[in-house]
């Protein structure tokens, strides 16, 4: 189920699992009575049956939606590129580390080596969290793309 309103997509499996509907009607559910759920982003009520208006909205949700998947990808593209950039900064300290005078043995003692290993450090976690930023930002946009092609063909139920 999406919500109408900032189109945040809700697992009703989830919520179910939690704490049954039936349990709040306390056993007095019947084919007429309609679950609703509480969006958990904007408060907006939740349900199954949805006209016209709320498509509309949802649609423009949607679009909302694929812009906020584009700006994670591009911040998680630009994490990738600053963490690549100091990943080679990492490499030519690590290079500078090994001393001629040692027979171009690795020298642990040496303000480039813990240089190296700081850059190292921070690589890591900036390609770490730009492979996340890039790999949410692509799944957001390709699930509210497929929503927003459900609602033009007309095949979107809640």
């Amino acid at each position: 189920m999406y919500c109408c309103h900032c189109g945040k997509k809700i697992d009703e499996g989830k919520i179910e699992g939690k704490k049954f509907s039936s349990a709040l009607y306390e056993g007095k559910v019947d084919e007429n009575t309609t679950v609703e759920y509480v969006c958990p982003r904007c408060g907006h009520l939740i349900h199954h049956d949805v006209d016209e208006r709320e498509i509309k909205t949802l649609a423009a949700a949607s679009h909302a939606e694929i812009q906020r998947g584009r700006n994670f990808f591009a911040n998680g593209m630009s994490l990738n590129c600053i963490g690549t950039i100091i990943l080679i900064l990492a490499i030519i300290f690590l290079l500078l580390a090994r001393k001629p005078a040692n027979n171009f043995q690795l020298v642990t003692t040496c303000p480039e080596f813990y240089v190296c290993v700081v850059c190292f450090a921070v690589a890591a976690v900036l390609i770490g969290f730009g492979l996340f930023f890039t790999i949410q930002g692509i799944l957001k946009k390709v699930q509210y793309q497929a929503l927003l092609k459900d609602i033009q063909n007309d095949t979107f139920h809640q």
